[in-house]
């Protein structure tokens, strides 16, 4: 299978922008953040892998073969510094990006991002023993509703978390997608301590845009992980976890314009 790392490019600014998207997405979900600050960014708004046009093998993704992909873009589009923005499983990569081109980037917005911990049904789903079953289960809608309904039943996940999953799951292509992100991208775990010891090295700035009603990535999973980074800044908005992208899409040019501009 051919391996294509699919993006768009907006605007024709001085400084360099990339927007990942969550889960489930595309870029088109990510173009409410283009309008109010592609006069000072050249944007370059990306598909996941397994998301949008872009594509890959069924198999893990490792850091170091992001860090060849991404730079080959890097080479591609002539950039040298830039900053990033990112939706929930698209923290995984903008982490990952980081990780791999820390002297690079500029500055960091991660709303409701995925990649600071592992839930314990991503443990599960992911590991060895229990991963067949969890291909299983996405094959199977019938016996995965079963499931969880019995997991509500059973007090082992909020009814909210639960809800979430049946809605998000409930289409094929979806149940395919969360096992191919979950399974492939395992791997691509940032290391935090990594991260934090350089953004405080660098002065990075580091945004975490979360909500207050975000049962998926609660504040307190990612606050206490992120408190020892410096300059990391906390932005508090009264809302789920989907309803971020538009909460945020007013406050990330300001983020943008205090750090860099």
């Amino acid at each position: 299978m051919d391996n294509t790392l699919h993006y768009e490019k907006h605007g024709n600014g001085r400084k360099n922008l990339i927007i990942f998207h969550g889960f489930g997405q595309t870029n088109k979900t990510m173009l409410s953040w283009l309008d109010s600050v592609k006069s000072n960014f050249t944007i370059y708004n990306f598909d996941l892998y397994y998301h949008g046009k872009s594509i890959r093998a069924n198999t893990p993704l490792s850091t170091k073969q992001w860090k060849l992909a991404f730079g080959a873009f890097l080479t591609r589009e002539q950039i040298n510094h830039f900053s990033i923005a990112a939706f929930s499983l698209g923290g995984r990569f903008a982490l990952a990006t980081y990780d791999a081109f820390c002297d690079r980037v500029e500055s960091m917005i991660l709303v409701a991002p995925d990649g600071i911990f592992q839930n314990t049904w991503f443990r599960i789903a992911t590991s060895p023993i229990t991963n067949p079953l969890f291909k299983y289960l996405m094959l199977h809608p019938t016996q995965f509703n079963s499931l969880l309904n019995l997991i509500e039943k059973l007090g082992l996940a909020s009814s909210q978390i639960v809800r979430f999953a049946q809605k998000e799951l409930s289409a094929r292509d979806n149940r395919k997608r969360v096992y191919q992100s979950w399974t492939y991208f395992k791997p691509l775990q940032p290391d935090l301590t990594f991260i934090i010891k350089t953004a405080n090295t660098l002065h990075t700035p580091f945004h975490f845009i979360l909500g207050s009603k975000d049962y998926i990535v609660p504040i307190s999973k990612i606050k206490p992980k992120m408190t020892r980074a410096h300059t990391a800044k906390f932005h508090i908005l009264p809302l789920k976890h989907h309803q971020l992208i538009e909460g945020a899409k007013t406050l990330i040019p300001s983020l943008l314009e205090g750090d860099i501009l």
